[in-house]
């Protein structure tokens, strides 16, 4: 049996994949026995070529067609069999040589923990603030990289919503929940609630955090584990078909979560109000990326 099975999804993004692979190959695992899954989505870029030639000891797993990217986590954990620990983690990221194993050294001694994730930081080294509270209404407006909360970033709701005072004192601390791009997750708690949830693609990180927290695990962030996440680029360049699909996906997720995770039936009135202000919503930003777009056109 080895400690760390680290699950990675690729989709047209070599150099980024090469980046990451680089930085696990120089990180110190402190004694944690490892195996590094890479799961490719049928790039055509020449990714799973360059890992199998650069990063021999990498198992490169090529799917012939672009499964999604939760069922290649599934796909990716399953190969890592007999792993006590599964390490999710975007392909375009960069680990500190501490970056693993402070996450595997918490839930060794932390036993209610069924998560433990990096603090994550943009590529300038400012915090991407990715502890999360489950979102509220107000979160439409306070959301993470919304417009009203780039004009006031110090409000007291998205202070709130992204745990920016436990953040700053530099300690582990419970949260909501967790992006699945560096989460390290007990394997029994993965198994409990059969993995990433497949049919979804945004959201999909919250429901599985959700899942894990009803079966009585604890879901944590541990500040000193830091990773470098250069958010966004791990998939290729994204057409304007691509970007508002994103758009719609995100939304529809989004709802999925809310409904779930508050038991909505279907005749409660927050489910329908719900539908309809995020639909609002996605019109709004879809209409603003095609004003973008012609702008940029001119």
């Amino acid at each position: 049996m080895i400690d760390i099975g680290v699950v990675i999804v690729g989709f047209n993004s070599r150099e980024y994949a090469r980046r990451c692979l680089g930085s696990l190959a120089a990180a110190a695992w402190g004694g944690f026995s490892h195996r590094v899954v890479y799961v490719d989505n049928a790039s055509v870029d020449g990714s799973v070529e360059m890992v199998r030639r650069e990063f021999p000891e990498v198992q490169a797993i090529a799917n012939g067609r672009n499964v999604g990217f939760s069922a290649a986590c599934n796909q990716g954990a399953a190969a890592a069999a007999g792993s006590r620990y599964i390490y999710l983690l975007n392909n375009d990221t960069i680990a500190f040589p501490d970056s693993v194993r402070r996450l595997a050294e918490f839930l060794e001694r932390t036993p209610s923990a069924g998560v433990a994730a990096n603090r994550l930081l943009n590529p300038d080294l400012s915090d991407q603030w990715s502890a999360r509270r489950f979102p509220t209404w107000i979160n439409a407006i306070f959301g993470r990289r919304s417009l009203v909360s780039r004009w006031f970033p110090q409000a007291g709701a998205l202070n709130t919503y992204l745990y920016k005072d436990a953040l700053a004192a530099g300690q582990p601390f419970a949260v909501d929940w967790v992006p699945g791009s560096c989460s390290l997750v007990r394997r029994a708690a993965y198994e409990q609630v059969g993995g990433v949830p497949e049919d979804m693609h945004y959201w999909s990180d919250a429901v599985f955090c959700d899942r894990i927290r009803k079966r009585g695990w604890e879901i944590y962030v541990v500040s000193e584990a830091r990773l470098i996440h250069d958010e966004g680029h791990g998939t290729g360049g994204k057409t304007a078909e691509v970007r508002r699909w994103l758009i719609r996906d995100f939304h529809k997720g989004a709802y999925r979560f809310y409904c779930e995770h508050y038991e909505l039936g279907a005749w409660n009135p927050a489910r329908w109000l719900a539908a309809m202000g995020l639909r609002a919503r996605a019109q709004l930003l879809i209409a603003a990326d095609s004003l973008r777009e012609r702008r940029l056109g001119a």
